[in-house]
């Protein structure tokens, strides 16, 4: 808020609301609770609708002028928490399921390599193939 001097400027509708005030005051004083206010002219003039509708606009703006980046801030804020939770679970998801298919697929590719070893070594010597202690393998 400026002070007398003017050193820094004020908000246009603190500017208007004090300046709609000092005009409709006929007492050096402001009345504060305890005081009897009449309800004279003076408040009829305030209460114009015209008048009231146009700060209300004003005071509508300037409360979500300030308000509209704090909102931004906290919405942006929870998306970033949400997605980021998201995000890891999807990735571990991912990440269990490659692990799983490479698993599979490495078992696949060493019993294929057994068997394709031992049709061979059985096709050249006309044998079957026989395990590590001299019995015939099982094929799987």
């Amino acid at each position: 808020m400026a002070d007398e001097s003017g050193s820094k400027q004020a908000n246009p509708l603190i500017r208007q609301v004090d300046s709609l005030l000092r005009s409709h005051d006929t007492e050096s004083e402001v009345p504060v609770l305890t005081d009897v206010v009449d309800s004279g002219e003076g408040r009829e003039a305030i209460l114009d609708p015209v008048v009231l509708e146009a700060l209300a606009r004003q005071l509508e703006r300037a409360v979500l002028d300030h308000l509209g980046p704090e909102f931004n801030r906290v919405i942006e804020e929870r998306l970033a928490r949400a997605l980021s939770v998201r995000l890891e679970q999807s990735v571990a998801e991912l990440r269990a399921d490659l692990v799983a298919g490479l698993d599979q697929m490495a078992r696949e590719a060493v019993a294929s390599a057994i068997a394709n070893t031992f049709s061979v070594k059985g096709a050249q010597s006309g044998t079957p193939p026989t395990g590590p202690r001299g019995s015939q393998a099982k094929a799987t």
